[in-house]
């Protein structure tokens, strides 16, 4: 076994074995993520609080009331004994560095052994909050206080929109939703929910990512290339590991989580590339029950410098609930695709680096599960592929709008929808795909999703790469996209919902030498781009925060209400204005009132909200002075990456979004972005945050695969201080 750190800090390894090639990559990881891996294990498991104290209680609450670890220790038991071989390889790797990784770090005690099925917890913790949880709650809290036909409007999708497959496609979907008097139903069904306690913070409406690959008829080398980048909030340090992997079996590079091994999303072997999106698919459901009719155990978490908090544990048939009133005898249970049953994702984490083909990688994919993805492929033979991998419960339609009752057996899950039912393309006519979180395809049957991204990035994405294959066909060059051309895709910040915000004000009055007029002259010269330096992007994103502040949707002082988070009630609303935006366009006076009217009012506030702010010159407010970057520091001692101005929203394919309507800080975009050449693997690209001026500059810097170069750029690294790492393992 050895191993070297490339001139970018990156580590590549390589052994004789699988096994020991998994156990190089754990010690690696405990190397350089070790605190990181101790947090992402003691969140899962529920225990986190013991080295943060109370503000780590609602995910420790979260964690334990969903079962994650009992749902771990039972999808590990079920995994096949090649795939418990890798995890028992990794662990070891892990348990020869992480005590010496952790020594100086201000932990209440050592770490504890890392077991194999930790990894497993790793994993569902890692994906239980991207599913569809935070749609229903949103719903569930306001179906029964606020009329359906409005409650539907606030989907990002609700609108025309662009399809994965086939490419190029748009469709309206999904018109019609929950029928008048559903809310009542809900509310019935609540049974008086008003005191919450709710552990579901960890429902995230923000997470997203861009991904596209292109045929070799369109590139420089004859093959295909595969980009693409995954958002998730700004945090320190990121969520994704570079590292490469190799031994007589495979030779594996990629973006890993600390604490799983092998390449679930992103990552290449010497014949086929992938990188996913999230699927946004409808695999979770949220059914209320009665708290007297399920199992309850009692449940203490340790806090650091606090007394123990003792927690009551409600589990159902259906799964554990995560929203309770004791008083109203009321919860809400999760179900999850992740813990429902065992589950054996995992079993595909060895196959993926060991394919040849993009056929053979779909294919492995008939063992995925969790979570359902957006998975583009590539291979050298010049093949491209899409498919959407995951499983997907089949059940009533009323489970996909809100909560619904778990006594009743006529919302049970009745199974899965069939791998090959499942949306699919291969080398399509374009050699173009494309997708940004947007709705896979047109068709309602079987059912996926309601809930997907706005068109805006896919749309903006697919328009740069028609732009460059016109551009060679039009010089008759021929194929002209290279992975230059990805890292101008991954930088590109022109915003098509502020373009048509832009069309919107056609009909928008203001008196001559107002301040509205000079803001109207603004904003109907500008292009879009959201730039730095841009005044047009400050005034567009502060006008559609004062259109949202006026959204009829109640608040948490509503009994209902309260059983959103601040985020998620504003970062859906947030999300969605894309659809909001069509439908005002269209003449939907629902939400906004008269189109032309509610903007005139919103630049006036805009206009007296900046002043106040910043100043009466309009020169100074551009868009890097309010929006910069705002990571958060996970773990103790441990400084989160400095924040800068960035250009770029919510919306661009560069993205750098607000979490709301209550701040312009950039808190979620893309935390890694790759470009992956199967002309020359030599000449693929990648960067994550902690690479701070290139992650910044929106540059990629080199992904070393050749092992001649890796050997000359590279600093060996030991891989045992005081033993070889085999002899740690033995």
């Amino acid at each position: 076994m050895e191993a070297f750190r490339d001139q970018h800090g990156i580590p590549h390894a390589r052994a004789a074995s699988v096994e020991a090639a998994f156990r190089a990559q754990g010690h690696l990881a405990a190397l350089d993520r070790g605190l990181q891996m101790e947090y992402v294990r003691r969140k899962a498991l529920g225990t986190w609080a013991e080295v943060v104290g109370s503000r780590a209680l609602s995910d420790d609450r979260f964690s334990r009331r969903v079962g994650l670890a009992a749902a771990a220790r039972r999808s590990y038991e079920v995994l096949a004994d090649e795939t418990k071989a890798v995890f028992v390889a990794y662990a070891e790797g892990v348990n020869a560095a992480l005590p010496g990784s952790l020594a100086d770090c201000d932990l209440p005690e050592p770490p504890a052994t890392w077991e194999p099925w930790h990894s497993v917890a790793v994993y569902l913790g890692r994906h239980v909050g991207m599913g569809s949880m935070a749609h229903k709650l949103f719903r569930t809290a306001l179906l029964p206080v606020v009329p359906a036909d409005v409650v539907w409007r606030v989907r990002a999708n609700a609108r025309d929109e662009l399809v994965v497959v086939p490419t190029g496609a748009v469709h309206r979907v999904d018109v019609e939703g929950p029928p008048e008097g559903h809310g009542e139903k809900v509310r019935g069904w609540l049974n008086g929910l008003a005191e919450v306690q709710t552990v579901a913070a960890s429902a995230d409406p923000a997470a997203g990512s861009n991904n596209w690959v292109v045929s070799g008829a369109h590139t420089v080398s004859g093959r295909p290339l595969l980009a693409g980048d995954p958002h998730r909030p700004f945090e320190t340090p990121g969520p994704y590991w570079q590292n490469h992997v190799s031994c007589d079996v495979f030779d594996a590079i990629g973006l890993s989580f600390p604490g799983v091994p092998g390449f679930p999303h992103f990552g290449h072997n010497a014949h086929v590339a992938w990188g996913i999106t999230h699927g946004m698919a409808d695999d979770q459901d949220l059914f209320v029950e009665n708290l007297d009719r399920v199992d309850t155990r009692t449940e203490v978490i340790q806090v650091r410098d606090a007394e123990p908090v003792e927690i009551t544990v409600y589990t159902s048939e259906r799964g554990g609930v995560v929203v309770q009133d004791d008083a109203a005898n009321t919860g809400l249970a999760l179900r999850w695709t992740g813990i429902a049953e065992a589950d054996r994702t995992l079993d595909c984490l060895l196959p993926m680096l060991t394919t040849t083909s993009v056929a053979e990688l779909d294919e492995v994919m008939r063992g995925w599960a969790v979570p359902v993805d957006h998975l583009m492929m590539a291979d050298v033979h010049g093949t491209i592929g899409y498919r959407l991998r995951g499983r997907v419960p089949s059940r009533d339609v009323a489970n996909s709008w809100a909560a619904v009752p778990g006594w009743d057996e006529e919302y049970a899950w009745t199974g899965w929808v069939p791998f090959d039912r499942m949306p699919a393309a291969r080398d399509p006519e374009e050699g173009l795909l494309v997708s940004a979180n947007n709705r896979p395809s047109a068709d309602t049957t079987p059912y996926v999703a309601h809930d997907f991204a706005g068109p805006a990035r896919a749309t903006r994405i697919l328009q740069l790469l028609r732009e460059g294959v016109a551009a060679g066909e039009a010089d008759g060059a021929g194929g002209t996209l290279d992975r230059a051309a990805m890292e101008r895709i991954h930088g590109d910040v022109a915003s098509l919902t502020a373009r048509e915000f832009v069309a919107s004000l056609e009909h928008v009055k203001a008196a001559e030498g107002s301040r509205r007029s000079q803001l109207l002259e603004i904003l109907r010269g500008w292009d879009g781009t959201m730039g730095l330096g841009s005044i047009a992007a400050t005034v567009y994103t502060e006008a559609r925060r004062e259109l949202l502040s006026t959204v009829p949707l109640p608040t948490a002082a509503d009994s209902h209400a309260q059983l959103l988070s601040p985020q998620q009630r504003t970062g859906t609303l947030w999300l969605s204005f894309q659809a909001l935006l069509a439908g005002a366009r269209a003449g939907d006076v629902t939400m906004f009132g008269t189109w032309s009217d509610a903007v005139g009012q919103a630049l006036d506030q805009t206009a007296e909200r900046l002043e106040t702010e910043i100043g009466p010159d309009l020169e100074d407010w551009t868009w890097g002075r309010l929006h910069q970057c705002r990571f958060t520091a996970l773990l103790p001692g441990v400084p989160p990456v400095a924040g800068r101005p960035v250009p770029g929203d919510n919306e661009t394919v560069r993205a750098a979004g607000l979490h709301g309507i209550e701040t312009t800080a950039a808190s979620s975009g893309s935390v890694a972005r790759y470009a992956f050449d199967l002309g020359d693997w030599e000449n693929s690209g990648w960067v994550v945050p902690e690479q701070t001026d290139a992650w910044y500059a929106a540059r990629l810097v080199p992904m070393h695969y050749d092992w001649e170069v890796i050997e000359r750029v590279g600093t060996p690294i030991a891989l045992g201080a005081a033993a070889d790492l085999e002899e740690a393992a033995r």
